[in-house]
């Protein structure tokens, strides 16, 4: 039984069982006379649930169904062969980093840190003595984490109404916090022999992975291969150029899962035009 308080988000079937025979990705059409299924189950708060549901209502919009976020950027940003070899997806938002391990093809893991994007910037407005909103520019505009630059030579950062900063304190407060966060994740790891299991290693997703370097800092902390995700399926009534970043992997994904996972899909029914603006408009809402 669900613990109070919670209902099913997704109930994703790893893999089934058919009489004693192990691993069957897809029995239809098979027989057989038992049929046992592993299930990977995501809960989540009926009251948050709830609350998002009726923010989003609230705004004029209505709410057809809910997608775990890094199931979403997986659609996206992941190729079929690391799908199936094993791979961590880490969707590094504003208030969360969102983790899910893909291996044979389906959901393996999943888990979520709240460290991200937003703990970076307030590390950087608290460390350097800055107003919240001109640390978040500092850190979009000139945030490097990346171990080849040679901030030694750096210059000081201007920005807006006065305010200036180190440069190197600057990188050294943002890779501080994500080396950090590169450890929370492999902690969340269901074994310790996260190499094996996933061998394709991370792909990060989210406006937070656009930081310069963070790729390279990844594969330093973690021995693994490290690559920014960007949505690879993004001929979208010729939309490429506007979805083609880190930042809109679940935006595009969220349409990718609509399309694939139910029947009779605003894809197919949409004309360039609607789709062109609904994209717009949730660059305005998630951008950042």
């Amino acid at each position: 039984p669900l613990p109070e308080g919670k209902k099913v988000l997704h109930a994703i079937p790893r893999y089934y069982t058919l009489d004693g025979q192990e691993r069957v990705k897809q029995p239809v059409g098979m027989h057989g006379t038992r049929l046992d299924v592993e299930t990977h189950i995501i809960t989540a708060s009926v009251s948050s649930v709830q609350n998002l549901v009726k923010c989003i209502r609230a705004t004029g919009i209505d709410v057809e169904d809910l997608i775990l976020e890094p199931l979403a950027s997986g659609e996206a940003a992941l190729t079929p062969e690391e799908r199936e070899g094993g791979v961590i997806m880490a969707d590094i938002g504003g208030g969360t980093t969102d983790i899910a391990v893909f291996r044979d093809g389906n959901i393996y893991h999943t888990s979520i840190i709240p460290v991200a994007g937003y703990q970076v910037t307030s590390d950087i407005s608290i460390g350097l003595g800055l107003p919240f909103n001109v640390a978040e520019k500092m850190k979009k505009s000139y945030g490097n984490v990346s171990t080849q630059v040679d901030i030694d030579k750096a210059p000081e950062v201007g920005i807006e109404n006065g305010h200036s900063a180190s440069y190197r304190d600057l990188c050294d407060i943002i890779r501080s916090r994500m080396e950090e966060l590169f450890e929370l994740i492999l902690l969340e790891m269901p074994t310790t022999d996260y190499r094996s299991l996933a061998p394709f290693g991370m792909v990060l997703t989210g406006g937070t992975a656009n930081l310069t370097g963070l790729d390279e800092l990844g594969r330093s902390v973690l021995r693994i291969p490290v690559r920014k995700g960007q949505p690879l399926d993004t001929s979208i009534y010729g939309i490429t150029d506007v979805l083609r970043d880190s930042a809109y992997a679940t935006t595009v994904g969220l349409i990718l899962w609509q399309a694939r996972n139910k029947e009779g899909s605003m894809w197919q029914a949409r004309k360039a035009g609607i789709l062109g603006g609904f994209v717009s408009f949730i660059r305005r809402l998630f951008r950042g």
